[in-house]
């Protein structure tokens, strides 16, 4: 018994202990569209307009996970702090948005071309049904290298509440 925990020590550590110089396991073929997403690695600084109030926010983007997933941190160090995870689903893209209102809806790509790319919830997945307050599509345009817009559309009651632009500009 003691050699089988040795042997299950050994083995786990190799998984658990392994560097970038020494990957265990080869690259693994993204959908084509996480390459745009890829470009918006950092920190970015922006506003966005809640009522009729302008306000200041920030989104940070970091790769992960052997280069597979991309986090999103929206609103950094607020009480409307949001994380969303790009990251592949099957053979498309796929992102998980968890909301400041406490759901975690999936959405899928919807659509991209060179200047954008959009992401729209298909099934009720992260939310107890399609009646609840949700986000239930996002947009993000590149504007250009070092600019941004996001448009997030929420929905209440099964049907469009409203939408929420930031525009950002990569933080130097």
């Amino acid at each position: 018994m003691k050699v089988f925990f040795v042997f299950l020590t050994v083995v786990f550590s190799q998984f658990v202990f392994a560097t970038p110089d020494h990957p265990k396991h080869a690259p693994v073929a993204m959908p084509k569209e996480f390459e745009m997403l890829k470009k918006l690695v950092g920190t970015w600084e922006g506003t966005t307009k809640m009522g009729d109030k302008e306000e200041k926010t920030t989104v940070t983007y970091e790769l992960t996970s052997n280069g597979t997933v991309i986090t999103e941190k929206l609103g950094a160090g607020t009480p409307m702090e949001m994380v969303s995870i790009y990251h592949k689903d099957g053979k498309s893209l796929a992102m998980t948005h968890f909301c400041a209102l406490g759901n975690h809806p999936q959405m899928n790509l919807l659509k991209a071309d060179d200047k954008a790319i959009s992401f729209e919830m298909k099934k009720s997945i992260g939310v107890s049904s399609m009646k609840e307050p949700h986000m239930h599509a996002m947009k993000i345009t590149f504007d250009s290298d070092d600019a941004v817009t996001h448009e997030w559309t929420s929905f209440d009651n099964g049907k469009k509440k409203d939408t929420v632009i930031f525009n950002f500009k990569r933080k130097l």
